[in-house]
């Protein structure tokens, strides 16, 4: 897979040259990498999702996205 099939806008690339300074396995250039950004993204908005979905008393939801996010989490052994 090639990495121009997903634009990547500068200030996006200057993000994750800065993550990869701090993350040592984490190389922007690979696909690997940027699933695995892409994974991480997810598990934030599901966060933020689960947070509204707490707030408009959807427990059923919030119950399934927050097992979803768990298994994201440990499958990234953080």
């Amino acid at each position: 897979m090639s990495l121009e099939v997903i634009a990547i806008s500068d200030k996006h690339r200057e993000l994750l040259n800065r993550l990869s300074q701090l993350i040592p396995d984490l190389d922007p250039e690979t696909p690997e990498s940027l699933q695995r950004i892409f994974g991480l993204g997810l598990i934030a908005l599901t966060m933020q999702v689960t947070n509204r979905a707490r707030e408009d008393d959807k427990e059923e939801l919030v119950g399934e996205l927050g097992a979803l996010a768990r298994e994201m989490v440990e499958a990234e052994q953080w």
